[in-house]
């Protein structure tokens, strides 16, 4: 068979491809000026905790490339991200929608604040905002960030989230059943809640009978940021999760033979070997988290989160709370511990009885 082209069709869908192709040009025609003016816009990342002995905001300025165009290497310039002392940074304590009696709170450059290398800026001069102020969980904290060369001034408030705990209602947890309960309170202001299960190990050296490492490997069970939980009453939740026999996997995969070590499930001073560690978190870092997950569908439309505001224009990040809770450690059943030692995924990794490390 032959086919008989028709060069009239061809024509007509030539025609309509470069519609479409002129439309979609002119539909992601940008809507700000890449050559307008420098405008201030600071971004602000500050989480408070009202058991940290020391607070931290970390503070940037947007920035304009210079003349080579090249935003990567401009942000390797700390001159670019950072404002140093013309900035004035202060915290407000509330009472409601009423201000306290406190004086304000300044917040001093520190540049000992460790930090990983990365696209931006990390030299001697990695600058973070701090103050040693204890803070009061009751209250509610206002950051004032005042320009004091333009006058630009950003602000936002946070709630401080409160206590809360893991119930503990069992002694032992077996590693071999397919589904957790995790009972705990609930954290006053706090909008969702994260636990982290870590299994706590150490090894022993072989020829000197010296502990040389003390780890723990860790594993984030929690699904996703937001609706983790069900509360099952007015001030207690529960997370539903199938974690525990994964373990076996994520301790195969983590840890390697060696035969000049002897491992032991635990610590040098108790085998209990499960740790959960729970965190709660403030609304705005929920909305923060949420609005920057990755887009999954087709519609690339992301919507950005802050709840700051700013005198003059915009400004970007958060300003929050949260809270981390006693870590609370439990010990794995006998079956468990068997399998831990003899079977199939982690036997070859040289883990023996914790009964039988003599120290």
């Amino acid at each position: 068979m032959i086919n008989i082209i028709n060069s009239n069709n061809i024509k007509n869908r030539c025609l309509i491809f470069v519609g479409c192709l002129v439309y979609l040009l002119c539909a992601c025609e940008p809507n700000f000026n890449l050559n307008a003016p420098y405008k201030d816009v600071p971004v602000v990342y500050g989480v408070l905790n009202y058991q940290d002995s020391i607070h931290y905001v970390k503070i940037y300025k947007g920035y304009q490339t210079n003349k080579n165009g090249n935003a990567f290497i401009d942000a390797q310039n700390p001159d670019s991200i950072y404002y140093y002392n013309d900035i004035k940074v202060v915290l407000q304590e509330y009472n409601g929608e009423n201000r306290t009696s406190r004086p304000e709170i300044l917040l001093k450059i520190t540049y000992d604040f460790p930090r990983d290398s990365g696209i931006f800026y990390y030299g001697n001069e990695r600058i973070v905002y701090y103050t040693t102020e204890s803070l009061n969980k009751d209250r509610i904290y206002k950051i004032q960030i005042t320009n004091l060369i333009n006058g630009n001034v950003v602000e936002g408030k946070t709630p401080i989230v409160g206590d809360f705990g893991i119930i503990t209602v069992s002694p032992t947890i077996n590693m071999l059943g397919k589904s957790a309960s995790i009972p705990f309170g609930k954290a006053a202001n706090a909008a969702d809640y994260e636990l982290h299960v870590n299994f706590l190990y150490f090894e022993v050296d072989i020829k000197t009978n010296q502990v040389i490492k003390i780890d723990k490997i860790k594993k984030n069970i929690c699904p996703k940021v937001g609706g983790n939980f069900k509360q099952s009453t007015s001030n207690e939740y529960q997370l539903y999760k199938e974690f525990t026999p994964t373990f076996y996997d994520d301790i195969a995969a983590q840890l390697k033979p060696n035969e000049g070590i002897v491992r032991y499930s635990g610590t040098p001073t108790s085998r209990a070997c499960i740790e959960i560690e729970g965190w709660a978190a403030e609304e705005s870092i929920v909305n923060f988290l949420i609005s920057n997950r990755p887009v999954s569908g087709f519609v690339q439309v992301k919507n950005d989160y802050t709840n700051l505001t700013a005198s003059d224009g915009v400004a970007f990040g958060f300003f929050s709370s949260r809270y981390k809770c006693r870590n609370t450690v439990f010990n794995i059943t006998k079956n468990s511990e068997d399998t831990l030692y003899y079977g199939p995924k982690t036997h070859h990794l040289g883990f023996r009885p914790w009964i039988e490390y003599k120290p």
